[in-house]
């Protein structure tokens, strides 16, 4: 049965599991082997550091089947001094085979609830240049007002900084 909850430590492995498996079928065509890769090598030092994270302060949300997560959201205040004031979606995946079961969509809304919960009205969220989900963001009302780059192993990433200005504007429901 499906179930979205605030993460758990114990939920770490599973949560960097999702991501470094989400990597590989998202983004293979976009980033090169080798930063796929090393996602892969930084997967139980990166679950450890998450596990931490998660004790200290909890921003992340979980889809769970049976206990097994298979699929994530982070959230909190935005990285963007561009956008001091607003919130940020910083990460959300769901495994491949649970694609087309509005998952994301659910958490994806979850991570808003959480947000207006902390007194945000406005969020970004950035979108990996070439990524489909940008189709799914720019359905829930962000508009891309911006680019950022970053280095990540062996690539220069671009990513599109999509802006949500009222976040009681976004779809709620199934």
């Amino acid at each position: 049965m499906l179930e979205i909850r605030k993460a758990r430590p114990d939920d770490a492995l599973g949560i960097m599991i999702v991501n470094v498996y989400t990597w590989q079928t998202a983004y293979g065509g976009l980033l090169s082997p080798a930063t796929l890769d090393a996602r892969i090598r930084s997967l139980p030092a990166k679950a450890e550091k998450l596990k931490a994270e998660l004790l200290d302060k909890n921003d992340c949300l979980v889809a769970t089947v049976d206990g097994t997560v298979i699929g994530f959201c982070l959230y909190g205040r935005s990285r963007n001094e561009r956008f001091e004031d607003a919130g940020e979606i910083n990460a959300l995946y769901v495994l491949e085979g649970y694609h087309g079961r509005k998952i994301g969509k659910a958490l994806f809304q979850a991570g808003v609830r959480e947000l207006e919960a902390e007194g945000l009205n406005s969020m970004i969220l950035n979108c990996l240049r070439g990524n489909p989900a940008i189709g799914f963001y720019q359905h829930m009302g962000g508009k891309i007002v911006g680019e950022r780059r970053d280095a990540l192993s062996d690539d220069t990433i671009c990513e599109d900084i999509l802006y949500f200005a009222d976040l009681t504007a976004i779809p709620r429901g199934r």
